[in-house]
């Protein structure tokens, strides 16, 4: 058995208690993958119970819906202290011995054993890009950083979905660099869907919940200039009612939960577009790629990690209107450059963006972590 093979973890996660201890979304493909190159003895989850998010919810009442959110997860670490307590609990109860705790995303701090954390965002960076999702300030703020550079300078390593987020851990959290690995993200796939070769159409698509962050009325604003260039373009928004309707070309679609009609709707496609003001990572974008389509985005987060510029889509500057029009033109008048970018895409999203291969790039720093583990016998910080 290989080395990689050997360590035993735990994954530790945010999600739905009541799923058979599993987490959702990024989390549980990453821990799939990780059980496929490691022996994952056990997966938890760490999740608020209804009555603990009754209670937070009751403390940090705002009326302000968005304001009450952003209260909600950080207003005292309320929330992060008590799902940070459920870890210890969920930890106990894990009945095989294993190495380490392989805490998924940072909105707990894991407490009963010696851990390892995957982060695609830190509180630093959305409070320099996107301050609406931590509206806090002052002693507060500083607590909430303090909070957070004991998570990461406990953990024994810390993987990081892109080059900001290392960045951050390291220049604004102090954790040495030799501690921190850059590993990407995957596409949210059992396995990657079959491609069709029927042809595309002059369609935009965008999908996203976040309409403002994720650059909905920038989009509009560029579209209407490709539109006067290309009549037959449309843009088809996905994943909120946000929009504005009646827009000449936009079909507001809303949110879709049907799977078939998501494909449908990537296989018909001829360009991806998300143009976010910040995007930590943006795994949507991994998504299209594995349809084949060619994405344009705006260099904010790690996107430009995701999106080679010229390779797999084109990059462009953000809140640059002008500079977003021309790429989406350039990519509706140009079928055959856009069919090269989406090719290369996808393969970009077998060889590279997929959580197996997250798994492997992380699989020696775990190796590492685990030999340490093991050799100082560690009881987790934090108890």
């Amino acid at each position: 058995m290989s080395a990689e093979r050997s360590v035993r973890l735990v994954g530790l996660a945010q999600g739905d208690p009541g799923v058979t201890r599993t987490a959702s979304g990024a989390a549980k493909f990453l821990l799939d993958a990780l059980a496929r190159h490691n022996t994952l003895v056990d997966r938890r989850s760490v999740e608020l119970t209804p009555s603990q998010r009754n209670l937070i919810a009751a403390a940090t009442f705002h009326p302000s819906r968005e304001r009450w959110r952003s209260r909600f997860y950080w207003w005292r670490q309320l929330a992060l202290d008590v799902r940070s307590r459920n870890s210890a609990r969920a930890l106990a109860a894990v009945a095989d011995p294993f190495d380490l705790a392989v805490q998924i995303f940072g909105l707990f701090r894991t407490r009963g054993a010696p851990y390892v954390i995957y982060i695609d965002n830190t509180v630093q960076l959305s409070r320099a890009h996107w301050p609406p999702w931590v509206e806090l300030e002052g002693r507060q703020l500083e607590r909430l950083y303090a909070w957070e550079r004991r998570l990461y300078g406990d953990a024994l390593r810390v993987f990081a979905a892109g080059r900001p987020h290392a960045r951050s851990v390291s220049g604004f959290y102090g954790v040495p660099e030799e501690r921190v690995t850059v590993v990407g993200a995957g596409a949210n796939f059992e396995q990657l869907p079959d491609l069709t070769s029927s042809p595309r159409e002059p369609v935009v698509l965008f999908i996203g919940r976040d309409w403002r962050r994720k650059g909905g009325e920038l989009l509009l604003e560029a579209f209407r200039s490709v539109r006067a260039e290309h009549p037959a373009a449309r843009l088809q928004i996905v994943g909120t009612d946000e929009a504005p309707r009646g827009e000449p070309g936009v079909e507001v679609l809303g949110t879709i939960e049907s799977r078939s009609r998501l494909v449908e709707l990537y296989a018909a496609a001829q360009v991806f577009c998300l143009p976010s003001h910040y995007d930590p990572y943006g795994l949507s974008i991994s998504e299209a790629m594995a349809y084949g389509l060619p994405c344009v985005v705006t260099r904010v987060g790690a996107l430009d990690e995701v999106v080679l510029d010229g390779v797999t889509g084109l990059v462009v500057p953000p809140d640059d209107a002008t500079a977003l029009s021309g790429a989406l033109s350039r990519l509706i008048a140009d079928p055959r450059l856009a069919r090269s970018l989406g090719a290369a895409g996808r393969q970009r999203v077998e060889e590279h963006q997929n959580w197996d291969a997250v798994a492997c790039r992380m699989a020696p720093g775990l190796a590492e972590a685990a030999r340490s583990a093991r050799a100082a016998h560690v009881q987790a910080p934090g108890l």
